[in-house]
């Protein structure tokens, strides 16, 4: 049977749209949007949690062209360096780490554990805010990554059995030490009889004796549970914890400018949520004495010791980390200078 030419016409363009819709599936926007791994390791039920949702929300709702975010903020990945690696090898897209993290990757970034090496809290913060930012940029593009955000994690201090309200009192004490050189240094400096044990086996050691107490920041001394084996919460106060939000350069550079920009700013306002976020720190640690671990404030004249006792440590890191290490802490003491004139004219 012959098929007129209007026929023939027709199943030509069905033909044509069909073999268009095969290799150009009608699908949703979210199915053709590009996945996003996030990796971190946030407790449930915390205020870093509720953030993580802050982020998901702008992305989600904002992100042109679409992303589809892969949540692992539970440590599905296993250990920081693990987690980091991946995001430089291109296998997560980003992920948040501490400091101490950090530390192990860009060893300068030890310069900001330093006690004391800030005189105010909105000293710090001005300087986290203001200057940070672009000096630490380069450290991390060696690296194969970009600095998206800073993340709070609380101020740091001695969780023990016993009061450490004093320095000389950490000598020969059983202290598990962060592995960033800055605390290293200090417990050496402290004589402290410092030894380290992954974050997992805190808890352990304590109840068996291996350790007595440690350093660690408010945040995951009472998220991780330690302190149901600590007596004692000092408040040294000696550095903050800051953690920071980092991405596999690469894929930040193949982002359109608008998504650049929301990946940047999605984790939220600092001004808004710092305070907020120390607010709920203060509320939780509140709660402890009634659990049964005391949390002690140092006095001004316990304050001016800490810092006399731990001061040589600034040189110590230096000498031990060179010269980039160097140009960070000068950094910083210059804008410490730059502050007190903005704040003071």
């Amino acid at each position: 049977m012959r098929t007129s030419p209007h026929t023939y016409w027709l199943y030509l363009m069905a033909f044509i749209i069909g073999a268009m819709a095969c290799s150009h599936p009608l699908t949703s926007p979210h199915a053709r949007a590009a996945e996003v791994i996030v990796t971190a390791t946030t407790f449930p039920g915390t205020i870093t949690d509720d953030q993580w949702k802050v982020f998901t929300g702008a992305i989600s709702a904002d992100a042109h062209p679409p992303v589809r975010l892969k949540m692992l903020i539970r440590g599905e990945l296993g250990s920081e360096e693990i987690m980091v690696n991946a995001v430089r090898r291109g296998r997560a897209q980003i992920t948040a780490q501490s400091l101490t993290g950090t530390s192990q990757m860009v060893p300068e970034l030890a310069v900001l554990a330093l006690p004391y090496v800030f005189d105010s809290t909105a000293q710090m913060d001005w300087i986290f805010d203001n200057i940070l930012p672009q000096v630490l940029a380069p450290l991390f593009e060696a690296h194969g990554l970009v600095l998206l955000n800073f993340i709070d994690s609380g101020w740091v201090g001695f969780y023990a059995r016993d009061l450490l309200d004093e320095p000389q009192k950490v000598a020969g004490y059983k202290l598990r030490t962060p592995t960033v050189i800055s605390a290293q240094l200090m417990a050496q400096a402290l004589r402290a009889d410092a030894i380290y044990i992954p974050y997992p086996d805190i808890i352990p050691a304590l109840q068996t004796g291996l350790i007595k107490g440690g350093i660690t920041a408010d945040y995951p001394f009472f998220t991780g549970g330690i302190n149901a084996e600590a007596a004692y919460f000092i408040y040294t106060r000696h550095t903050y914890d800051v953690g920071m939000l980092l991405a596999n350069r690469a894929w930040f550079d193949s982002l359109s400018a608008p998504n650049q920009t929301l990946f940047r700013r999605a984790w939220g306002d600092m001004n808004e949520f710092r305070p907020r976020y120390r607010a709920y720190l203060a509320h939780e640690m509140a709660k402890l004495p009634a659990m049964g671990t005391q949390v002690v404030e140092l006095t001004p004249e316990q304050h001016a010791r800490w810092v006399s006792a731990t001061q040589i440590t600034h040189a110590e890191v230096i000498d031990r980390l060179g010269s980039s290490a160097q140009a960070l802490y000068d950094t910083i003491q210059d804008a410490k200078v730059t502050y007190v004139k903005k704040a003071h004219p």
